[in-house]
């Protein structure tokens, strides 16, 4: 019954997402940190929060759509 409710997906026809500088398909997970003011969350200390995204392994570019926050994408263009 289980069976009829999950659809099967061969990953190997699902498009690879290639890198838009350099057309690259290998990525590697890097993290962006975001730091919160003690003021803001009423602890004693300012707070880390990571936020884990992509990176070209090739070339080191991020693609529009893996970058999170509106800086971000003003500062590398």
């Amino acid at each position: 019954m289980e069976d009829i409710l999950k659809p099967k997906i061969d990953l190997r026809q699902q498009p690879t997402v290639l890198c838009e500088n350099c057309g690259g398909h290998y990525f590697k997970e890097v993290v962006i940190l975001k730091k919160v003011s003690k003021l803001l969350t009423g602890s004693s200390d300012d707070t880390l929060v990571p936020f884990p995204t992509y990176m070209c392994n090739g070339c080191g570019n991020v693609n529009e759509e893996f970058k999170l926050f509106d800086e971000q994408k003003k500062i590398d263009d």
